[in-house]
């Protein structure tokens, strides 16, 4: 039976201690620490991370326990380290991480987010992170680039379109580069439209229409990350065509999304596990970007909008929402 522990903190309270299980058949069950931003679980789910484990032929509550946290970072980290478990896994966000790192430099860390862990000083380069963090990271600014084409395919008399970024990413000014690149190849007017504060965002949203542009493209910054059902329900009442990086996005309603697949970053992240905790070292363990993405249309939402999507745009489509 799966034995997930679930550790709710609030204020110091920890409700679910970690206790002994079953033991493995090498008579050691690691203890993965586990934490993120409070999210819907279907966004977070740790189910692609379970199977890669158990691929790798590790069985939940046998090989290995997990013990997930909700807290704010800092808080949440202390706890693990106090409770002594084998390896965190940290996912999102990088003050996530870095809340990890904080607390140890000894128990190993394996990171799965959205940002420049370079940049954000988790790591101190990608083929060699030092320290005891290193993991997936979804960044690529080329991606970003994409998002703009494929938007211009959906919507060929496309001509002016703003780039919501986050202000306080330090990838976004790569972001915006190639994003600029693109547009000027394209022949779109891009608008930079970025955010320093999330509780503004529908009221930034509603100003990049009010501005003339015709579409959105939501950056890779893990900051939007947990918002894409919120913006995909403005998308909606606005009847704007939106791209994120995101699948969550397209399911949850949005026009398109693009890019790697949040669930294979996860089964991904399994195997740096398996190999931190049989002994290697997470400061030669290379950073991961991704090599393969994943186009997701809603042709429900782009029926709703009166929007025929090109047949060449659809047969490219990993999944086509209908």
């Amino acid at each position: 039976m799966r034995r997930r522990h679930i550790l709710t903190l609030l204020g110091a309270v920890l409700i679910s201690p970690l206790s002994a299980t079953a033991q493995s058949r090498s008579g050691k069950t690691w203890r993965i620490g586990f934490f993120g931003p409070p999210a819907p679980h279907d966004m977070f789910s740790l189910d692609a991370f379970v199977q890669g484990m158990r691929e790798l032929g590790h069985t939940e509550g046998q090989d290995f326990i997990i013990d997930r946290v909700m807290a704010k970072p800092d808080e949440a980290a202390r706890e693990m380290v106090q409770h002594h478990v084998d390896l965190i896994l940290a996912l999102a966000q990088s003050d996530i991480v870095l809340a990890a790192k904080r607390a140890t430099r000894d128990i190993p860390i394996v990171f799965v987010f959205a940002g420049d862990p370079v940049a954000d000083g988790i790591v101190a380069s990608m083929s060699r992170p030092g320290g005891n963090a290193t993991g997936l990271t979804s960044l690529n600014a080329s991606a970003d680039a994409k998002r703009l084409q494929l938007l211009k395919e959906a919507m060929p008399a496309l001509r002016r379109v703003a780039l919501l970024a986050s202000r306080g990413d330090p990838a976004t000014s790569s972001i915006i580069s190639a994003a600029r690149d693109a547009a000027q190849s394209l022949g779109v007017e891009l608008q930079i439209q970025s955010v320093e504060n999330i509780d503004d965002l529908e009221a930034t949203l509603s100003a990049i229409v009010k501005d003339g542009n015709e579409a959105v493209i939501i950056d890779g910054s893990p900051v939007f990350f947990p918002l894409q059902p919120r913006i995909a329900r403005w998308a909606a009442a606005t009847r704007t065509p939106v791209i994120s990086p995101w699948r969550e996005f397209a399911v949850a309603g949005g026009l398109l999304s693009y890019g790697t697949s949040a669930s294979a970053m996860f089964r991904r992240a399994a195997v740096f596990v398996d190999r931190i905790l049989k002994g290697e070292e997470p400061a030669t363990l290379p950073v991961e970007q991704p090599t393969t993405f994943e186009l997701v249309i809603n042709l429900k939402f782009a029926n709703a909008l009166s929007l025929t999507i090109p047949a060449t745009l659809l047969a490219r489509a990993n999944e086509v929402i209908e």
